[in-house]
């Protein structure tokens, strides 16, 4: 698995952490939790109050990502 460079300093694996899985950087909650949460509706700041380990800019970068690669292959980039 490839982190993508603009969520380098964000995410991590390390198989000393959680066996490996995709995690945010300096915690064991894995990014698939939040997804999975978003998925399901949660609000930010709501999966962040239950995870005080985790900061905004933190989550922001993922969402901000995901945004990104949606547009790119939607044909939906932003202009700059």
């Amino acid at each position: 698995m490839s982190i993508p460079i603009e969520l380098i300093d964000v995410l991590s694996t390390d198989p000393n952490v959680m066996s490996g899985v995709l995690c945010f950087t300096g915690t064991r909650i894995p990014v698939q939790v939040f997804l999975d949460n978003c998925r399901a509706g949660i609000p930010v700041g709501e999966f962040l109050d239950a995870y005080p380990d985790l900061t905004r800019d933190q989550v922001q970068a993922v969402i901000n990502w995901e945004d990104g690669q949606a547009r790119k292959i939607l044909g939906l980039e932003l202009a700059r």
